[in-house]
């Protein structure tokens, strides 16, 4: 049974992720996200029950149909894919955290949202440490300026920095993205603009999350592994 096997892939990937923290260098305890882009509630809820209640979605529409269809089970979701300044008002109250931000007007429209909702949202900075014009991120060396602008949104927390690493074959290949972000968040942090509460580095995936742990990932993003290919979509 499908459920039967997501518990199955979920004891392998905990094992997996605790072995790789354990060797890595920089001693660090590592959670798991679940990216549940296109899968179902039915399965999201299996993981939840098993105590992976940590998930991320792509897309404000489905974060915004998932959170009523898992509204009685206790979880936490993130979005972790792009966020346009038209869904912020869909996306504040349904994530907790925004792993997405980039721009410095959408954070100030998310403040100003805040500043009506009387609310607060955790945001980790995305930086596109692979320099693919395909992804979204700040380059490395714009980083600190932006940094610098959003500190005084006092709605928003920063925790620390995400990239998506290069696709590669080899280690070499796509150890280097990972390896830049832990060194960008090291010297945002010596200079000053990353305080104790803000080093946690978001960086991983289904294919690559141990080289990203041996690295300094506190934070891997996991699907496929998990829940299998995800569905095609419906013509």
């Amino acid at each position: 049974m499908w459920d039967t096997e997501i518990r199955t892939n979920l004891d392998d990937i905990r094992t997996r992720v605790d072995a790789a923290a354990a060797a890595s260098p920089y001693g660090q305890s590592v959670q798991v996200l679940l990216a549940t882009k296109t899968q179902p509630a039915e399965k999201i809820r299996v993981a939840l029950e098993h105590g992976f209640t940590l998930i991320g979605e792509n897309r404000v529409q489905e974060l915004v149909a998932k959170f009523d269809e898992l509204a009685d089970i206790a979880h936490e979701s993130h979005l972790i894919g792009p966020l346009q300044k038209n869904k912020v008002n869909h996306t504040l109250g349904r994530a907790s955290c925004i792993q997405s931000i980039d721009d410095p007007g959408l954070a100030e429209k998310i403040q100003r949202r805040l500043d009506v909702l009387d609310s607060t949202v955790e945001y980790f900075v995305q930086v596109n440490t692979s320099r693919e014009d395909s992804k979204s991120g700040v380059a490395p060396e714009a980083a600190a300026e932006l940094v610098r602008a959003l500190a005084p949104l006092d709605r928003m927390r920063l925790r620390g920095l995400m990239t998506i690493g290069l696709p590669g074959e080899t280690a070499d290949q796509i150890r280097p993205s990972y390896a830049a972000l832990r060194t960008l968040r090291d010297q945002l942090h010596a200079d000053g603009l990353l305080d104790d509460t803000a080093l946690e580095l978001s960086m991983g995936m289904s294919g690559d999350f141990e080289l990203a742990i041996s690295e300094g990932a506190t934070m891997v993003r996991v699907g496929s592994s998990v829940f299998g290919a995800r569905p095609k979509p419906t013509v």
